[in-house]
């Protein structure tokens, strides 16, 4: 195999590539990248970790077609060195690759491409064209609330739910839960699928090379997004999500309106004298003011206040500080709600005059 191909085209592939390859597998291949050229002068790169996978096909110079696969983090870490020019790569005896650019000169030592696993077939899906711009969205402002704990597989996704009018995302890790709701004209699913922590990662990297509508196909077992001379394809979790309207409060006897930004900066005040582990902030609302308070032991005291539009009885609440920055973080408007009901109840935030989106935070003891 020898073919020739722009550092700044190649560069890109690679930079996308070895986030999907498994660096910490237990097959050694999985951490390479297969390199497939054709005769038709295309390159075709594709990476897995047998849960994603990504398929780039690039315009190359192909002088001999062939394929061989090398580990992407360190052809990565070459490409990125090297100057704007076409890289030269030839295959070798045993498995291994010369890259020549200019007067510089290295050889890797890659695997047999026989070894690398079979991708799913995006070949005969149902694919529908969608904004991609939207579905970006809906993930930016829910995978923050994904859990992170490994042995809670229904909550280590978003669970997406589309009519073919309409899309929601919903994601929850017990402590707090996000929901976004949008027009979205997509494939119409019959039930939600939970699109897992890590292919939620890949899709937004996809996205953020979109420009316009992208297609998207889903089977019983796959996500296929595709866009242009690109695919990638998500394992879905095959688990059941949790009932998470039962999470959300359909009434509240407290309600603040409060700005956005202010709010924010204040709470990350508190967030830094609150202790470390639990970042509990204490919340007292009366009159016309919101009062947040962080006492760590080992640092001191944080009180401040901001003037908010609230006539309710008064309240006193703790909730973890980091969970209501992120939450306010992934708005867009001006303007927030805050509802309660009780000093135990879960906090509801809201925007004023924006999507219908909203955030679930759990209250903590103080």
């Amino acid at each position: 195999m020898e073919f020739e191909i722009d550092q700044p085209r190649f560069l890109s592939t690679l930079a996308l590539a070895q986030t999907v390859a498994d660096k910490r597998s237990t097959m050694p291949v999985l951490a390479n990248v297969l390199l497939q050229a054709t005769a038709d002068d295309q390159l075709v790169c594709s990476t897995t970790d047998m849960m994603i996978s990504l398929t780039e096909t690039v315009p190359v110079k192909v002088a001999t077609p062939g394929s061989l696969t090398l580990g992407v983090r360190h052809l990565h870490g070459v490409v990125r060195t090297l100057p704007d020019r076409p890289i030269k790569i030839k295959s070798l005896d045993n498995h291994w690759a010369q890259l020549t650019v200019g007067r510089s000169e290295f050889k890797l030592m890659g695997m047999a491409q026989t070894d690398f696993p079979e991708l799913p077939d995006a070949t005969g899906q149902d694919f529908t064209s969608v904004p991609g711009h939207q579905l970006s969205d809906l993930i930016q402002k829910t995978q923050f609330s994904v859990s992170t704990d490994e042995a809670r597989i229904n909550l280590n996704g978003v669970l997406f739910e589309c009519d073919g009018a309409q899309a929601t995302m919903v994601s929850t890790d017990g402590h707090r839960l996000t929901k976004m709701s949008c027009p979205f004209k997509g494939p119409k699913l019959e039930r939600g699928i939970i699109i897992p922590r890590k292919g939620m990662l890949e899709i937004r990297r996809v996205l953020d090379r979109a420009d316009g509508d992208v297609e998207l196909a889903i089977s019983d077992q796959h996500l296929y997004l595709r866009m242009a001379e690109l695919t990638l394809s998500v394992k879905l979790n095959n688990v059941t999500f949790p009932p998470y309207e039962q999470v959300i409060p359909k009434a509240h006897k407290r309600r603040v309106t409060a700005l956005r930004e202010e709010l924010i900066s204040v709470l990350r005040r508190a967030e830094v004298m609150a202790p470390e582990k639990t970042s509990t902030v204490r919340v007292k609302l009366d009159g016309s003011s919101l009062e947040l308070t962080a006492d760590n032991p080992d640092l001191g005291v944080a009180h401040q206040e901001i003037e908010v539009n609230y006539d309710g009885d008064p309240l006193v609440a703790g909730f973890n500080a980091r969970y209501l920055i992120e939450v306010l973080e992934a708005m867009d408007t001006n303007q927030v709600y805050l509802e309660f009901q009780g000093e135990l109840d879960p906090c509801v935030l809201r925007p004023v005059d924006g999507p219908a989106y909203l955030g679930v935070v759990m209250p903590m003891r103080i």
